[in-house]
């Protein structure tokens, strides 16, 4: 069985085992915390532990879309009364829940702008004032520690969004405000009620959001190896969430990792707050809350004071969201405070060091596979008059299918994969030659026509090449540029000269204005008659008939010449 799944059922069993636990510890006795004598121990009768503080993360997303936007259609349902969006703000606000927002739920709202449904811009203003506190996720949930597996975190964020506005749905673009430090993140724009928003001008624009924290990674549980800090710090991220069962000791709910904070989320209290929330069975709740309960009167006792973190998962069907419940039982609790995350990133932060878990070896392959063809669509792209045209979309794309929901999760991810090369693979076909007929060229100079056909929704620029193995043939140009426009398609003449009769198979390629190859070669026979060759053939013979000709006129001329320098002979002889 594997490591971390026996982890798991020894943390899932650890508060019912909490008093045994603490027998077992001469340090933290159990007697000496639960039965002990008042006799024996006079403050023991009324001493009670410092409560442990307790943050409960709860990432608020969606199910994963194909193309990293949701359609204004889907967000009305979502954001209507008993959409799942508003079920989740529902569960959230009046509690000390801390939120991880899909950013991709922010963009999708802001890019429709005036024909974002109503109830959608509502929510989004439930949300700025609920009082909680607030952190970005990934775009679309990705999962960070697959994308730093794959050393792929440079395409952690969206190109831009300029391919699905509208400027009709928007007002006039805001004025553009300094860059905003990393500690605050990007602020929301401006709105004025009853007026069109601005207009984006880039993806920060679209995904502003006054978040309450910043510079949070939260990858999938148990997910984070050691190589990944490095690189997490590198991109810009100051802490990350890892689970109990990923580090080597757990002393806090916050710890310093190598060259990153780490926010350790308890895998046994996280477990029986997950099962807490999600009961659906109405006995349920209340029997996990004993057990929440009981585990935090266990952690007060051998650690008072000390801060706990829990955190909710991405599921998907999402059921029950009994997170008031949760927070209403445990404000009754002598044993925990909830708090906010601040307050645990305010606490102390023991060394600690993270314990590598085993990958899927399928799934990080997968994962390079996608990566890999995102690699070859950026180069594709340079054909494109605006290149983010062709990468802006594809990136969404990409990072939805690295959504922790559908990469951790038991639908057929694979499935997705697959579906998603597939479109690389169309993409990538989507400027061709058209193959064209066998050419009979007649002439000593004339032109060998190429069509381009471009299916993109965006204009190209091609360069035309083609290539004579022979000197029969030359060609007298190279690099000719042909702009072919959106959906359409275009031709180009390229020039040669045929020096004699013959036939060759010229090569014709087409490359983007960096140098890429784009599509495949295309071969085309030419036929040489060359119209100089006749030209030649005719001045020849006409050369030939002035030779003989004056030949045979000279001839006469001498013949003649000679008949008149004859005396003439005398009448009498």
């Amino acid at each position: 069985m594997p490591v971390t799944a026996l982890r798991r059922i020894a943390l899932g069993a650890w508060a019912g085992l909490v008093t045994l636990a603490l027998a077992a510890a001469p340090a933290f006795s159990a007697s000496a915390l639960v039965t002990a004598s008042p006799v024996d121990h006079p403050a023991a009768a009324t001493a009670t532990p410092t409560p442990v503080s307790l943050a409960v993360l709860v990432p608020l997303t969606v199910r994963p879309t194909a193309t990293g936007l949701i359609d204004s259609t889907t967000l009305a349902a979502y954001t209507a009364p008993l959409g799942v969006l508003t079920r989740q703000l529902d569960a959230v606000i009046g509690t000390r829940a801390v939120i991880g927002l899909d950013p991709m739920i922010l963009a999708s709202i802001r890019v429709l702008g005036t024909s974002a449904p109503a109830s959608a811009t509502n929510w989004l203003e439930r949300l700025r004032t609920s009082g909680n506190e607030v952190f970005a996720l990934a775009y679309a949930d990705a999962d960070l520690a697959a994308l730093s597996r794959a050393d792929a975190l440079t395409l952690r964020d969206p190109v831009n969004f300029t391919f699905a506005i509208d400027p009709g749905n928007f007002g006039p673009s805001s004025t553009a405000s300094p860059t905003p430090d990393a500690s605050t993140g990007p602020t929301e724009p401006p709105v004025n009620p009853g007026s069109p928003p601005p207009l984006p001008t880039d993806a920060a624009d679209v995904l502003a959001w006054s978040y309450t924290l910043t510079s949070i990674a939260w990858p999938s549980d148990d997910s984070v190896v050691t190589s990944d800090l490095a690189d997490l710090s590198a991109a810009g991220y100051r802490s990350v969430v890892v689970s109990s069962s990923n580090v080597s000791a757990t002393p806090s709910g916050y710890v310093d990792l190598p060259g990153i904070h780490g926010i350790v989320a308890d895998a046994g209290v996280t477990s029986l707050v997950r099962d807490a929330v999600y009961s659906s069975d109405p006995a349920g709740p209340q029997d996990a809350l004993d057990r929440v309960n009981s585990a935090l009167r266990g952690m007060a006792a051998v650690s008072p004071g000390r801060t706990v973190v829990a955190t909710l998962d991405r599921r998907w069907p999402l059921g029950a969201l009994n997170l008031h419940a949760l927070f209403q039982d445990l404000a009754t609790q002598t044993s925990v405070v909830t708090v906010g995350l601040t307050s645990v990133l305010a606490g102390a932060h023991p060394a600690a060091t993270i314990v590598d878990e085993a990958g899927d070896p399928a799934r990080t392959a997968q994962v390079g596979s996608a990566v890999q063809a995102i690699g070859v669509e950026s180069q594709f792209a340079t054909v494109a008059v605006d290149p983010t045209a062709v990468t802006a979309p594809r990136r969404l794309a990409f990072l939805a299918l690295l959504a922790v929901s559908w990469l951790r999760g038991t639908d057929d991810w694979a499935g997705q994969v697959t579906a998603f090369l597939a479109e690389s693979q169309t993409l990538l076909g989507s400027v061709h030659i058209v193959a064209g007929s066998d050419l009979v060229v007649g002439s000593g100079a004339t032109n060998i026509p190429v069509t381009v056909s471009n299916a993109l929704n965006v204009p190209i620029v091609v360069l035309v090449n083609v290539d004579s193995p022979s000197s029969v043939l030359q060609v007298r140009a190279q690099n000719v540029p042909l702009t072919v426009e959106a959906g359409s398609s275009n031709k180009a003449a390229i020039p040669v000269a045929a020096l004699t009769n013959g036939q060759v198979d010229t090569t014709i390629t087409l490359t983007s204005a960096a140098g890429v190859a784009i599509g495949g070669p295309d071969t085309v026979s030419v036929d040489l008659h060359p119209g100089w060759e006749s030209v030649g053939t005719a001045i020849a013979i006409a050369l030939l008939v002035l030779i003989f000709g004056g030949g045979i006129a000279r001839n006469i001329v001498k013949r003649r010449a000679a008949r008149r320098a004859q005396p003439a002979e005398a009448p009498g002889d």
